[in-house]
């Protein structure tokens, strides 16, 4: 088993356990009151509490090692054990934390700093994903590290801002998917950045298809990362939502920010500031929530305030379009293309193009449905 000796028996262990399919809650059982090694062999005799039906021991077997190790090494994975070195002081207290995480990038920078978690729907407007690509820039610049889903739409605009900022705070992606998992153009773009310049977190094994639960259940681990929710976007059921009540149940801050009572997109948004959530208008907002929420924490360097400048009410002055905008605006066509196709045909980064596009609507000179978008029909 040539992969497995660049893991530690911990790591190759713990990668195995996480490799056998069970639920969250029951990994973390596998490793209570076990180190990993002990774990997998308690299971492969057939003699774990944490099985009483053998239901894992016909998994527990060389082969499944071999494969998670290979995969782990092959995707330049690292693995994380809750109780061990090296895992995440910001999520090891957390009631229901990972029992086993893997990572990618700079997983240390969540450390000391403060973390919001930027969050909403894949099929956003125009406003939604600029709103999103400002915020995740401010909040990098004011040194808070933006935590999301990865996932198009709101998620990947947050990321794309942060990742915008040269001399900012990290941004981290906790992915629904195995790291290594199959994606678009664009976000295998916004995966190569987070892992050279970000951070990235799955609790699925590389090489292990995920089930569409997965998205919903590791919204908890969003949760128990972050000092303060932003919910940019979301739909009246959106996904967003679990991420809202996995941080409601932590006492953990959300904050939305309104949108149109006109727009579907802000549906959930507009009914979290009827229930009582703060209103976010610009990252000002966040960071006096921020500041809130990490008062009594001396283990964690307040954000810095850098200028902001508001925007002016009323309808802005017709001016050139920007050359960024203008190089949008040619990548569009009277029929309708995904915002990652948007990106591919710019060569744009996302977060400038999820501005353009803002930029672009504004003028009347762009047509944004349900994350589709278009020239306007004549």
């Amino acid at each position: 088993m040539t992969a497995s000796s660049t893991l530690t028996d911990d790591e190759l262990y713990g990668a195995g356990l996480a490799a056998l399919g069970a639920s969250p809650g029951v990994l973390r059982k596998f490793l209570d009151g076990y180190d990993a090694p002990e774990a997998w062999e308690a299971i492969a005799r057939g003699r774990h509490r944490a099985d009483p039906d053998r239901r894992y021991r016909t998994k527990a077997v060389p082969r499944t090692l071999d494969a998670v190790a290979t995969s782990c090494v092959q995707a330049g994975v690292s693995v994380m054990i809750l109780g061990r070195p090296g895992y995440p002081p910001a999520l090891a207290d957390d009631r229901q934390a990972p029992g086993v995480l893997f990572g990618m990038g700079e997983v240390a920078a969540l450390e000391r700093r403060p973390r919001v978690a930027v969050v909403g729907t894949r099929s956003a407007t125009a406003y939604g994903l600029g709103v999103a690509s400002e915020l995740g820039r401010d909040l990098a610049r004011s040194g808070v590290v933006v935590v999301s889903g990865g996932a198009l739409g709101i998620d990947s605009a947050a990321h794309g801002g942060a990742l915008g900022v040269d001399d900012g705070a990290t941004t981290v992606a906790v992915l629904g998917t195995a790291l290594d998992a199959a994606t678009t153009r664009s976000q295998a773009a916004l995966r190569d950045a987070l892992g050279c310049r970000g951070a990235m977190l799955s609790e699925i094994p590389p090489g292990v298809h995920s089930a569409r639960w997965w998205f919903a259940v590791r919204n908890r681990v969003m949760a128990a990362l972050a000092h303060v929710v932003v919910v940019v976007e979301c739909h009246h059921r959106g996904g967003s939502l679990h991420t809202v009540a996995a941080a409601l149940a932590r006492g953990v801050t959300v904050t939305a920010v309104p949108g149109s009572v006109r727009s579907p997109a802000s549906a959930g948004t507009n009914r979290l500031l009827v229930e009582g959530a703060a209103p976010v208008r610009d990252v000002d907002d966040v960071l006096t929530a921020v500041e809130l929420a990490i008062v009594t924490r001396p283990d964690i360097t307040p954000p810095r305030r850098p200028p902001v400048v508001r925007r002016q009410a009323g309808p802005r002055p017709t001016a050139p379009l920007r050359a960024m905008a203008s190089r949008v605006r040619e990548a569009l066509d009277q029929d309708p293309a995904t915002l990652d196709v948007v990106v591919r045909r710019s060569g744009l980064p996302l977060g400038e193009v999820s501005l353009a596009l803002e930029e672009l609507s504004d003028a009347g000179l762009a047509v944004g449905e349900k994350g589709w978008w278009s020239r306007p029909r004549r």
